[in-house]
């Protein structure tokens, strides 16, 4: 049984807080273009700010920013009652390989 979804982005940065009771919050920003400006009422890229798991951050090596990422998440209790989602894993996909080219005989 799979837990959660892969969602497709690029990630932009992320950040963490300590708090004095030790509570951490750390969290990724992430955005993706807007496909239709009129339906989502936005132009340009979309950010987002998702929470992640504190391990996520210290494990997070981006070779630059912004860059794709797969970022596996999935639905988590937040404040207040509500559902967010919730990174539990980045994967930084590989560049497709060019397929090999035929060389003609001369």
């Amino acid at each position: 049984m799979s837990i959660g979804q892969v969602l497709k982005c690029e990630l932009y940065g992320a950040s963490i807080a300590r708090m004095d009771g030790g509570q951490v919050y750390a969290s990724l920003y992430v955005g993706q273009p807007v496909v239709n400006e009129a339906e989502e009422n936005a132009k340009g890229i979309v950010l987002m700010k998702i929470a992640c798991d504190e391990q996520v951050y210290k494990d997070l090596k981006a070779p630059a920013y912004p860059c794709p990422v797969d970022m596996h998440v999935r639905l988590k209790k937040a404040a207040g009652g509500k559902m967010g989602q919730h990174c539990f894993k980045l994967d930084f996909p590989q560049p497709a390989k060019p397929a090999p080219t035929q060389q003609k005989a001369s």
